[in-house]
């Protein structure tokens, strides 16, 4: 069975989602070794429902090393080449509490923070698992830290991506997401930043499909006037075929 074969720092660019850490959780491996903001992990092998196996697994071990209790989420922020239905979040504690199928800017374990114990952690069943079979499938984690009242404290997200991609001869330490759009929260319009050429739909949360259109790669400015105050998911599939799908809030 093969196993990872790359852990590597994503280059930031332009469009870099790194931010101040001032979060009190630290990231680590099993080992207590930390991970870097933005790395992305690389797999050649998945697991499935029935065979979670160790190898596909990106092991994510939250710990609090000050004297008092934390609140910590993670969120899906970004999914390229799949919708969430085959891939498991586990965190939050001890085994069982896993979740699937995972929805794009979902919280887990939930969306107030899970309680991380003082000078203490989750223990070491937290992980992400790809089972799709699909090549290459990408998603983008955010941790972040909440008060006690379920307010996010700001400037504490911390990113990583697990990557699956059995052809690892082409990999390297960039996302493989073809899209970037800022801002999330919008009136009228939004800037996207495209890999390559992509056709684009805008979905409501009931499923329906608003607008399609289509982008050449590069900066574009995203016409949203017509829609109404909601949130929807912008889909974008490039020549290449790989799909990025992103969260928009219109107000």
């Amino acid at each position: 069975m093969k196993k990872i074969i790359l852990s590597a720092l994503m280059v930031c660019g332009v469009f870099s989602l790194t931010q101040a850490q001032n979060q009190d959780y630290i990231i680590t491996n099993l080992d207590g070794v930390p991970y870097e903001n933005n790395s992305v992990h690389i797999f050649n092998v998945y697991g499935t429902f029935a065979d979670p196996i160790e190898e596909a697994k990106l092991h994510l071990k939250v710990n609090n090393p000050t004297s008092s209790s934390i609140y910590v989420s993670g969120q899906i922020v970004e999914m390229t080449n799949t919708d969430g239905t085959m891939a498991q979040f586990c965190i939050g504690g001890p085994s069982g509490n896993c979740f699937f199928p995972l929805v794009l800017n979902g919280f887990y374990p939930n969306n107030s923070g899970g309680i991380v114990p003082a000078n203490g952690n989750w223990g070491n069943f937290d992980y992400m698992i790809n089972l799709d079979p699909t090549n290459p499938v990408e998603y983008k984690i955010r941790f972040a830290q909440f008060d006690g009242a379920g307010n996010e404290v700001p400037d504490t997200s911390f990113f990583i991506t697990y990557r699956y991609e059995e052809a690892m001869s082409v990999s390297d330490a960039n996302s493989i997401a073809i899209a970037e759009v800022y801002p999330t929260v919008v009136k009228n319009s939004t800037t996207v930043s495209l890999k390559e050429n992509a056709s684009v739909k805008i979905i409501s949360m009931e499923g329906k499909s608003v607008k399609s259109l289509n982008l050449n790669s590069g900066q574009s400015t995203l016409d949203l006037s017509g829609l109404s105050a909601g949130v929807y998911i912008i889909q974008f599939k490039g020549d290449s075929g790989l799909t990025t799908m992103k969260k928009i809030v219109v107000k």
